[in-house]
């Protein structure tokens, strides 16, 4: 792997020299691997789920294994599910153009309709799937859990944002799928996403299809000595000084979660001169300036009443009681506003609920926010 200019990556995985701690969680990963276990890994978004699986994956790594990553968050139904399975199957199996013909895909696969195009920009090649709605996808299904089986390798398949399977108009999603996952022995499962409720239901539920087929694992905010080592000795290591009051700061300011926590430091580390208070306020002015559009197009989408809760919640960081008489007298609040309007803020994700309390989810929404009513 290359090294990366900058060491606080926001996305993609580039070895272990770049990944912060996680060692209990990595050991369990690895653990479920190498003894044909399956996993359900839950945080919240962008508390590091998919380096973490690429980490412990790349920890485990050997010529007997192999992971197929699927990103499940943008599909919307089981043919845009079975088509990103399809195509990250091929890609990781090195069935794409580059490797094979398309003869041996449609052989695999009979199903599938590949397609060859050019990026009109790069000029790579790349394939695009056509698959039929219907019994067609079930045999799409079928077709690449059985391929897979029939590897000469263990092959882990990892689900991302696996819970999205819940919403698809499709009935018995779930049922159809494990009628197929559990007849496998070659191949193993990572379950990963970020809606913790659904997830437990999904599998600690007896009435339904998944019922108490995995290992559980919850992800949390990394332990911050552990970070402050991470942050100090990158900065250090670029002759960037640093000390670990302003370590410190960084992570109070980004609740320790893990993509703000990098973006913010890859922000600053971009500057490649001493801190201080002016490059703090410099890259917290660029964070906001750069997202204000964004964060004024989410509040419109929001009444009058919310926005008032969310801002709230936003200037105090953390709310344990949001309906106690001294939240609602400082933010003149009713407690009947907050009883109506944070279950809908909750279930639109704009706050979480954690062990401190409740927060902003957006942690840059959130204190720019705090920052400007």
């Amino acid at each position: 792997m290359k090294k990366p200019f900058n060491p606080f990556l926001i996305s993609g995985y580039q070895g272990a020299s770049y990944f912060c701690d996680r060692k209990k969680e990595t050991q369990s990963i690895v653990s479920a691997i190498k003894n044909g276990r399956n996993i359900t890994l839950v945080s919240l978004r962008r508390m590091g789920k998919t380096g973490l699986i690429k980490h412990a994956f790349h920890q485990a790594k050997s010529k007997k294994n192999n992971l197929i990553y699927v990103d499940l968050l943008h599909t919307t139904d089981l043919s845009t599910m079975v088509t990103e399975f399809a195509k990250a199957t091929i890609n990781q199996l090195n069935l794409g153009v580059l490797n094979t013909s398309f003869q041996k895909i449609t052989t695999l696969f009979g199903s599938l309709r590949p397609t060859f195009t050019i990026d009109p920009l790069s000029g790579a090649p790349s394939v695009e799937l056509d698959i039929q709605k219907g019994k067609q996808n079930s045999k799409t299904l079928e077709e690449i859990f059985a391929h897979l089986e029939k590897q000469n390798t263990h092959i882990v398949v990892a689900f991302d944002e696996f819970q999205k399977i819940t919403t698809y108009p499709e009935k018995n999603i779930e049922a159809l799928l494990r009628s197929y996952i559990q007849h496998l022995n070659n191949v193993h499962f990572i379950y990963s996403g970020s809606q913790k409720h659904i997830l437990s239901s999904m599998f600690a539920d007896a009435r339904r299809p998944f019922y108490q087929s995995t290992q559980f694992l919850g992800l949390e905010s990394i332990p911050q000595n552990e970070y402050e080592i991470f942050i100090m000795n990158h900065f250090k290591a670029a002759e960037i000084p640093i000390t670990k009051n302003e370590a410190e700061f960084i992570l109070d300011w980004t609740y320790s979660h893990t993509f703000y926590v990098q973006y913010f430091c890859n922000r600053l580390f971009e500057i490649k001169m001493a801190l201080s208070n002016a490059s703090f306020h410099h890259a917290i002015d660029k964070i906001f300036s750069e997202n204000e559009p964004v964060f004024t197009n989410y509040l419109s989408l929001l009444t009058a009443q919310q926005v008032q809760l969310l801002t709230a919640v936003a200037k105090d960081g953390w709310v344990s009681k949001p309906t106690s008489k001294e939240f609602l007298s400082k933010h003149r609040l009713t407690s009947s506003t907050v009883q109506r309007t944070l279950p809908a803020l909750m279930q639109k994700e704009f706050l979480t609920l954690e062990k401190e309390g409740y927060r902003v989810y957006d942690v840059f929404l959130g204190r720019w926010l705090a920052a400007k009513y």
